[in-house]
């Protein structure tokens, strides 16, 4: 998808009504790293390479969302300056064009950790960690549909977040009716992090943050989905509490919380890796129907030397046991996971295979379904595949892009191309 020989890192996805997926990426073009976006229309056919971002700076983080009508919103990190700050652009319903590029986050403190979402009436929400490390500060402005400028920055968290490369680690969910839940972490005053959210209502009012997680460990890698009839999910990953033997050892373990539609409180905290064992990088996904789809890396030990995708599933109100996806090796890794608007969940992840390299995997669960189906291999027998990205269309169309890189590079990460594949298009 990107041209070969000519760096391209850091690929994100989104599909739009029609069928069409369009991809922003980071590309090299000889002294700085560019937002480059294209698209494939739903007969396949690929549009030329537009690059967004200005030149004479490195540009990073490219995120993309598409709404309803096809609304298109990209953001990412402008890195001219000591002071990263947040950029977006949008395009129009029907237009060939993006807007210009406006800089919503302050260019007085450094701006990272960029999330967008585009809601159903069409306003755009951009979610980022303000300040300088150990002072940011998780901040939100929102462009209302028709509007020419973005409304005014709310500070989303009551004070600074957590001083490490996570920053936050902001997720962002929006519900049919517009209601917008964003999650963090932050770290408390022992030293321990903790899961925090807050929710913006449908007509823009923010209620109270809430604590999600126990404090006493460390949890982190939140992750929040929203249905269209409004319930939302939370999950994340938490090390050993001390404090509790019941706790999941020396290892990590994947919990997880729902809150109801039309309610403000959350259910209670529910454990769903299996305990003494080591689980990271969650991911979830909820159908208009209520059920909720995980996915997990997880390994026996702390040492990591065997892993494996796995997955559960909460329907009709009761949590299923955990299934295995992949096989257990090493460099089992990155799982994603997309659930479309008929309950049909497809997962991916990377896994090393054999001396040929690293290879892209999947496996698709029908609706209604409590099997997942044998499972393809997305990416070619060679080379090595990394940072797998999924996207759904409204019509169950799931889309993959990955990067690959040669088995013949001379200089690590400088030969990064772009591949991807499509249900709707098999071979």
């Amino acid at each position: 998808m990107s041209r070969s020989g000519s760096p391209s890192d850091d690929p994100r996805l989104a599909a739009a009504p029609t069928g069409s997926v369009s991809y922003v990426w980071e590309g090299w073009n000889g002294r700085t790293w560019q937002i480059r976006l294209r698209t494939r229309g739903p007969r396949g056919g690929f549009t030329p390479p537009i690059t967004l971002s200005a030149a004479g700076a490195n540009h990073e983080d490219p995120r993309i969302a598409i709404g309803a009508d096809g609304f298109t919103a990209v953001s990412w990190k402008n890195m001219r300056t000591w002071n990263r700050t947040v950029q977006v652009r949008v395009r129009q319903p029907g237009a060939r064009a993006f807007g210009p590029t406006r800089t919503i986050s302050n260019p007085h403190a450094d701006a990272t950790q960029n999330r967008i979402a585009v809601l159903p009436n069409g306003d755009v929400i951009v979610v980022w960690m303000q300040g300088q490390r150990g002072l940011r500060v998780l901040q939100a402005r929102v462009l209302k549909r028709g509007a020419k400028s973005f409304g005014r920055t709310v500070n989303v968290s009551r004070g600074p977040v957590i001083d490490s490369e996570a920053e936050g680690d902001p997720s962002i969910a929006v519900a049919g009716d517009g209601a917008v839940t964003v999650a963090w972490e932050v770290a408390t005053r022992d030293g321990s992090f903790v899961i925090q959210v807050r929710r913006r209502s449908p007509g823009g009012s923010w209620g109270q943050v809430q604590g999600l997680s126990r404090p006493g460990a460390q949890s982190n890698d939140v992750k929040v989905a929203a249905s269209s009839t409004g319930e939302v999910v939370a999950i994340w990953a938490r090390e050993h509490d001390a404090s509790n033997p019941s706790s999941s050892g020396a290892f990590g373990q994947i919990q997880a919380r729902i809150r109801p539609a039309g309610s403000t409180a959350w259910g209670p905290i529910t454990n769903l890796s299996r305990a003494g064992t080591h689980a990271s990088d969650p991911q979830v996904g909820i159908a208009p129907d209520g059920t909720i789809t995980t996915v997990w890396e997880w390994a026996s030990d702390a040492l990591a030397a065997r892993k494996q995708t796995q997955s559960r599933t909460r329907a009709a109100g009761a949590w299923g046991p955990v299934q295995a996806l992949s096989q257990r090796g090493k460099d089992v890794d990155d799982p994603v996971l997309v659930v479309a608007t008929d309950g049909t969940a497809t997962a991916a992840w990377k896994r090393s295979y054999g001396r040929a390299g690293v290879r892209v995997q999947a496996r698709t669960r029908p609706a209604g379904a409590t099997a997942w189906n044998s499972g393809v291999w997305l990416s070619g027998a060679r080379g090595e595949a990394d940072e797998p990205r999924l996207t759904v269309a409204p019509n169950g169309v799931v889309t993959a892009v990955w990067k690959l890189s040669s088995p013949l590079r001379v200089v690590p990460d400088q030969n990064f191309y772009l591949q991807t594949r499509s249900t709707a298009f098999p071979g």
